[in-house]
């Protein structure tokens, strides 16, 4: 017999190349340039993101995949061998170092193109293995590297770098910057330092500049005509700055840092204030020690009358009138007169079990509370008896526009003797509408903002169980238990912290109750059982998380800690 064969290759073939390439990656680990790939980027990239020294992160992840092919019964020598050489594959390339930058590159007419440029840094079996594939024939060259053309793409490999790009100009400016010569480099520029310096060395790190990117935006605008409606978006998006982010895995899990440099020259300056926003937090002393999650967060009080801003632009475009008959906006903006700078998102106990229902994608909902400071509990008292009636209102006609419009649908269809011409797909199409339209109603007849008061805080759900158990002030708080003090969480004079404990474990059973019923078959179940089993026990090596964000002039420093059992 013989020997098996995955995509074309035959399994003794297989471990060779494996220990080829694992001996190839020790023997290059010891040459490895210190210089980032990144350095040699030209200035102006829109987004870039890198790899650098992520062989354990890649190892890790193969061994998670290992586990889910053996929890399958596919874990034989053949899936096991091309696993093996795949993760040393991309040990021996992307686990060293790659960089992937996105450009903008000026066109005829006043356009832009988004260009990429992608640069590898091979050891000797992978790029053996990229030789193969490039063209043939002697190319082009800059400095001490040589590339050519292939369909769509400029590639080309020299001196243990792979590199490749959908413009020509740009790769050859990167060549060059590789070569010695000097150019506005990416690494040079604030725009790209500032965010990228705090992160520190990640094995997985992206940045992007929102800035550079408002800035093509608004030239498109300029040059297709578009109206002056859609300038608040650029300004938002100007505002936003740069952002950079990075994760490294260890044996405990993963960490993660971030910086958000926000511009304070953006024109939206009431977003750049509610970015940077801070506060001390005392909120962790009245939630419920058992909550499944929380996020908490320096909102200033100018939040709401922010958000009405953007809801009444929207209001012109809703076809339904909800925001109009619940008027949010101006809600909204009045609650700034009593609100303070702390709020939280929380989930109740049993929230993650609610998101598995099925049958009513709304459950986890009615087991979220919402906390709010308050400034002045007076005014709050005063305002939210209305508040709450208007929004309660507006939902209850929605569901009432919606029936209404299918209703007066129908009857037009009737009255105008049009059912036939639907034909068998207009009547399951309508059909279809009709069954979605009444699954949203029977959705929203239980939906209901719910609100109360305590220790200085305004608390809002959306059923009042939900509420009931966050107004209970008898029951131990967050701030007591031992885990969320083990987390060491700063929690004066910054812009907010999350904090998840480890869950409780799921079965297949509970993820196949998330299955929608239509999609449930008999002659199914066997397969969709084995893929719930892998993905519980996947889901069941999370072990928690907690984070938290400071502010340092324009820049918000975000850093956190999850625990996973790779």
């Amino acid at each position: 017999m013989r020997p098996p064969k995955i995509s074309g290759v035959e399994m003794p073939f297989v471990l060779p190349v494996t220990l080829a390439l694992a001996l190839a990656s020790a023997q290059a680990a010891t040459t490895q340039n210190a210089t980032p790939l990144s350095a040699h980027l030209p200035a102006g990239a829109l987004l870039t993101l890198e790899t650098r020294n992520a062989g354990p992160a890649i190892d890790r992840l193969a061994g998670l995949v290992a586990g889910v092919l053996e929890d399958a019964g596919l874990d034989e020598e053949g899936p096991g061998e091309m696993l093996a050489g795949v993760s040393e594959l991309l040990k021996d390339s992307v686990g060293r170092e790659s960089v992937v930058g996105v450009f903008t590159v000026g066109r005829s007419g006043g356009r832009f193109s988004p260009e990429v440029l992608a640069v590898v840094r091979a050891g000797q079996a992978s790029a053996g293995i990229v030789k193969a594939m490039l063209p043939g024939g002697k190319g082009a060259r800059v400095g001490n590297y040589t590339f050519g053309r292939a369909d769509d793409l400029f590639v080309g490999q020299s001196a243990g770098l792979v590199y490749a790009s959908t413009d020509k100009a740009l790769l050859m400016s990167y060549l060059g910057r590789l070569s010695g010569k000097t150019g506005p480099r990416l690494n040079t520029s604030v725009a790209y330092t500032t965010p990228t310096r705090p992160l520190g060395s990640q094995e997985l790190s992206l940045y992007a500049n929102f800035s550079a990117a408002a800035k093509v935006v608004r030239s498109e605008f300029a040059r297709l005509g578009l109206p002056r409606l859609l300038s608040p978006l650029v300004d938002g998006l100007d505002t936003l700055g740069q952002y950079a982010g990075g994760l490294t895995t260890t044996a405990q899990g993963l960490t993660t840092r971030s910086a958000h440099a926000v511009n304070r020259q953006g024109k939206d300056q009431p977003l750049a204030r509610l970015l940077t926003d801070t506060t001390d937090f005392a909120v962790q002393d009245i939630l419920p020690a058992n909550v499944e999650a929380v996020q908490a967060s320096a909102c200033a009080p100018e939040q709401g009358a922010y958000l009405g801003r953007w809801l009444t632009r929207l209001d012109l475009l809703e076809p339904f009138g909800f925001l109009t008959d619940s008027q949010l906006a101006s809600h909204l903006e009045r609650s700034g007169h009593y609100l303070g700078h702390e709020c939280a998102q929380v989930a109740l106990a049993g929230a993650t079990q609610a998101s598995l229902n099925a049958e009513d994608p709304l459950a986890s909902l009615r087991r979220t509370v919402s906390y709010r400071r308050v400034t002045d509990q007076a005014a709050a008292q005063a305002h939210m008896p209305e508040y709450a009636a208007s929004l309660n209102a507006a939902i209850g006609g929605l569901r009432s526009t919606l029936g209404t419009g299918l209703n007066g649908a129908v009857k037009g269809m009737l009255n105008r003797d049009e059912m036939n011409g639907l034909g068998p797909t207009g009547m399951v199409g309508l059909g279809a509408a009709m069954g979605g339209i009444q699954e949203v109603d029977q959705l929203l007849r239980d939906l209901k903002l719910v609100y109360g008061f305590r220790d200085g805080y305004l608390v809002t759900a959306w059923s009042d169980e939900a509420l009931r158990a966050a107004l209970d002030s008898s029951a131990s708080t967050l701030g007591q238990r031992p885990a969320f003090q083990a987390a060491d969480l700063n929690l004066s004079g910054v812009a907010g912290w999350r904090y998840q404990p480890d869950p409780a474990d799921l079965t297949a059973e509970d993820l196949l109750g998330a299955m929608p019923e239509d999609l449930k078959d008999e002659e199914l179940d066997g397969l969709f059982g084995v893929v719930a089993e892998g993905a519980a026990r996947l889901i069941n090596r999370y072990g928690g998380m907690s984070a938290q964000r400071s502010v340092q002039g324009n820049v918000i420093l975000g850093k956190a800690n999850v625990s996973y059992d790779w």
